[in-house]
């Protein structure tokens, strides 16, 4: 029987991500009966959609430019010449 790595290492990520929820279910509980998780939760989604506070990037908006370009990097780098 040979070793195989990746496969380790899915079966450490599958323990690890089912520890996490059984601990977040411990820590939550389970949802009680008549609890409309649901309906808050869409209430929430919604009231997060109506936001007009709520910064909106536009898809014609201008790009801020970070940094300089080549052009610019290679006039400041650039010697004058000696004539």
């Amino acid at each position: 029987m040979g070793f195989n790595f990746f496969q380790w290492i899915r079966e450490g990520v599958k323990h690890s991500v089912i520890s996490g929820v059984s601990d977040a279910v411990q820590h939550l509980g389970t949802p009680h009966e008549g609890d409309d998780v649901q309906n808050r939760l869409m209430a929430f989604v919604q009231d997060g959609r109506a936001n007009p506070g709520a910064p909106r990037i536009a898809a014609d908006s201008p790009r801020k430019k970070l940094g300089r370009t080549l052009e610019q990097i290679q006039a400041s780098t650039a010697k004058p010449r000696l004539g």
